[in-house]
């Protein structure tokens, strides 16, 4: 008899034991961060399930013929195409294949090689496809898309109702810049407004002042001190500037908070490029040559914080549609 206590005082010992391995496993995954629905199955973290499932931080999902949708806590939406492969966290979602869409009233973003991607204020929904090897086809369906490069430097501000393509080139303070738009002066200083991914770049060097006012291709380097000007995302020694037309520039100037004439300063231009020079302009065709070779075309190209951009051919038709645009939408029931 004691020896069947001891046999049954041992069985409940493992099996305490075996209860709380299984609670501190639960405890180690986290809460749920949300839900993942489909009409059919999909894969979840390797595991195939149908209907819908619970996504803790760092799920999988991998979608094939069933379109997903992606339901966070705090009203964020992504809705993911078939044959698209995401790993969702609770302040992000890293797209790793395939194409989606995000609408969301909280701060979230999306990563996509190297890029981060969010939408600029509520009810804003921005569309991110991935193709071929390293592009990446940015849309705004609604409200502006903001798009930051990998060190978190803002590249491009996509507005309503325009698709861009970006694709990473070399990052860092040196990196090669090339853009085109509006040259004017705020807060004593010359800036630029990109027309293609419309940030506004403070400006150093030579012979800008007498462009001011005028849309003008500029080309250069990075540099690694802060800008002065409210609204600039990056300072960038000018080694070289070529007039594109005259005038044009106001309605830009009052958007931006800007003036299309010189105030009559020269401090605009003061601590001009000086060393940057033809190493500048060297690097930056570098750059741009780099992105044209991976399929961007260099008539609308910008690089801009180590990120070539250009606009979408076919616009936003071709990023493809998602769920929810003609398709019925997922079930949260089984």
């Amino acid at each position: 008899m004691a020896k069947k206590l001891s046999f049954y005082g041992t069985l409940l010992g493992a099996s305490i034991l075996f209860a709380s391995g299984a609670v501190s496993s639960l405890v180690a995954a986290g809460s749920p961060i949300g839900m993942a629905v489909a009409n059919g199955s999909f894969l979840v973290d390797h595991s195939r399930v149908w209907g819908n499932t619970t996504l803790f931080d760092g799920s999988v999902i991998e979608t094939a013929t069933a379109q997903s949708e992606v339901q966070l806590n705090g009203g964020v939406t992504m809705r993911l195409a078939s044959d698209s492969r995401a790993t969702v966290y609770q302040n992000r979602l890293v797209l790793e294949s395939g194409y989606g869409q995000l609408q969301t009233a909280a701060p979230y973003a999306i990563e996509a090689r190297s890029l981060q991607i969010s939408t600029g204020r509520p009810g804003s929904v921005a569309r991110v496809k991935l193709q071929g090897a390293s592009r990446v086809t940015v849309a705004a369906l609604g409200g502006d898309v903001r798009v930051l490069n990998s060190a978190g430097l803002l590249v491009a501000d996509v507005e309503a109702g325009k698709s861009l393509d970006f694709e990473p080139q070399a990052a860092g303070a040196a990196a090669p810049t090339r853009a085109s738009g509006c040259l004017l002066e705020k807060s004593g200083k010359i800036i630029v407004v990109e027309q293609t991914t419309n940030v506004i770049l403070e400006l150093q060097g030579l012979g800008l002042e007498q462009e001011l006012g005028n849309r003008v291709e500029i080309a250069g380097v990075a540099s690694a001190t802060p800008v002065s000007v409210p609204g600039a995302s990056q300072l960038i020694k000018v080694a070289a500037v070529k007039g594109v037309s005259k005038g044009g520039c106001t309605s830009i100037a009052k958007k931006v908070g800007a003036t299309a004439a010189a105030a009559g300063t020269a401090t605009a231009v003061a601590g001009a490029a000086g060393g940057a020079g033809s190493a500048a302009g060297a690097g930056a065709a570098a750059g741009i040559g780099a992105a044209a070779s991976a399929g961007i075309g260099v008539g609308t190209i910008a690089v801009i914080g180590g990120v070539a951009a250009a606009a979408t051919v076919g616009g936003l038709a071709a990023v493809g549609s998602l769920p929810g645009q003609g398709d019925s939408q997922p079930s949260a029931s089984r």
